[in-house]
């Protein structure tokens, strides 16, 4: 895997944000704008490729040009920042070792390195929105309606699909939901137990679960509401109005 270091000041998000994604495709490293941290952290790491934020620089910051150049002048240094930002270490640039993004946005980092490393930048953008998707869990004892609700979901949500409440636990501790649908009439281990299951957990007690039921008459959609969901849906829900729902949910998450 080709490996990237990353400098920036951290008292800004950015680092961390290019961090975030290119972490997924390739092996990172975080370095903090101080020219003896970037020297140790070349030897150390021995990067591919150097990324750099330069939108914090100022003149000072020159040595870690200078440390990069000397350390290997082959090496291909992405920047990215503001024109004058550039201008203050334009030297640099003539070599065609240091390349600058003036208004970066994530496609144009990765296809900056992608054209660095000769690889498919579409492939990996692609990969990038999957894995940024929000991640559902559908838990029903039917086939049919999981398969259905996979096929409403799944153009705008990682769905992963649970027949029972021991397969929804264990999916939850491989990839941690960002909402549940789950039946509530289901054998063994109803809808009610697995809420609980589900709440008892530190580390999934917040995450919103929407009930599915196959009785519409009060007392049961009462008992259902007792439990305080998310949302409840009759089944089969409708497509546009899971979504409308799971959507205002997020929304909502959002605002708090």
């Amino acid at each position: 895997m080709r490996k990237i270091l990353i400098v920036g000041d951290f008292s800004s998000d950015s680092p961390s944000d290019v961090n975030s994604f290119l972490s997924q495709h390739f092996h990172t490293q975080l370095c903090t704008s101080s020219g003896k941290i970037v020297k140790s952290m070349l030897k150390l790491f021995g990067p591919d490729m150097v990324i750099m934020d330069i939108d914090s620089f100022d003149i000072t910051h020159e040595d870690i040009f200078e440390t990069i150049a000397e350390y290997n002048p082959d090496l291909p240094v992405i920047t990215y920042g503001k024109e004058l930002k550039k201008q203050m270490f334009i030297s640099y640039y003539y070599s065609g070792q240091f390349k600058n993004i003036e208004q970066a946005s994530r496609e144009l980092i990765i296809r900056g390195v992608c054209k660095e490393f000769g690889m498919n930048a579409d492939a990996i953008l692609n990969a990038v929105v999957e894995t940024e998707k929000r991640h559902i869990i559908v838990v029903d004892d039917n086939p049919v309606l999981l398969r259905n609700m996979r096929n409403m979901l799944q153009d705008k949500y990682r769905v992963t699909l649970a027949t029972s409440a021991a397969q929804c636990m264990k999916a939850m501790g491989q990839d941690r939901p960002d909402l549940i649908i789950l039946d509530y009439e289901m054998p063994v281990v109803d809808g009610r137990q697995t809420l609980e299951m589900i709440r008892s957990e530190d580390d999934y007690k917040d995450v919103p679960v929407i009930f599915l039921t196959g009785i519409a008459d009060k007392e049961h959609v009462d008992a259902v509401l007792d439990l305080k969901p998310a949302g409840y849906f009759v089944k089969p829900p409708m497509q546009t109005k899971i979504i409308n729902a799971i959507e205002n949910i997020f929304l909502k998450q959002a605002e708090q």
